[in-house]
């Protein structure tokens, strides 16, 4: 039992670590975002459409694929979606380090954590079942929602960031897995984020 115990503090100071890596959006006051409010963010998103949902998903699956998803930032960091869009090399550089960030995670746990930690990471990374392309639905909505929320929707501070014009097609363009998926109520969250970042942008005074 003690051994046991030593490993969940491991692994426990792997998602402190999680809560320590700062994203490239910020929140409504100024302050950045770090991958462990995102997640939480993304977790609740999960249980707030899951009554309009049109098919039916592994729910326990959800979340624990909504916490998971991005725990290898730890090590990596967080590569901002605009820079990976405008190298791909970056992107492909971060899926590796990524992978071996999750087989070493994993590894500090026993059996059956050790396969489920690894499988989740996995699943979500190959984006083949319906509950993978949800979450990665979800997490691209909660992303740009979170955009749009500094100081009143001014979404000038993209710019600041490498590449970070991006943003402004990343938030105003639709994306295919949404279409795959079929679910009206993400549709409609894709719509809604979209617009948000559209008002915003003519408020501020940005084109593209």
């Amino acid at each position: 039992m003690q051994n046991r115990i030593a490993k969940i503090f491991d692994f426990m100071r792997v998602l402190d670590k999680v809560c320590l890596v700062k994203r490239a959006t910020l929140l409504s006051d100024g302050t950045v975002e770090t991958d462990s409010s995102h997640s939480f963010k993304l977790a609740f998103m999960v249980m707030l459409i899951k009554p309009y949902l049109k098919h039916q998903y592994n729910y326990e699956r959800l979340l624990e694929l909504a916490l998971v998803h991005d725990i290898a930032e730890a090590e990596t960091g967080d590569y901002p979606k605009a820079m990976q869009r405008a190298h791909p090399e970056i992107k492909a550089k971060k899926d590796a380090e990524e992978k071996a960030a999750m087989e070493r995670y994993s590894a500090l746990l026993d059996e059956p954590m050790k396969t489920k930690i690894w499988d989740l990471y996995c699943e979500y990374e190959d984006k083949k079942t319906p509950e993978a392309k949800l979450i990665t639905a979800l997490d691209k909505a909660d992303a740009n929602m979170q955009a749009n929320f500094y100081n009143s929707g001014d979404i000038r501070y993209w710019t600041e960031y490498e590449d970070g014009e991006q943003y402004y097609k990343i938030n105003t363009e639709k994306k295919a897995v949404v279409a795959v998926l079929d679910e009206p109520i993400v549709e409609a969250l894709e719509d809604g984020t979209i617009e948000l970042a559209l008002t915003n942008m003519k408020k501020f005074g940005v084109e593209i």
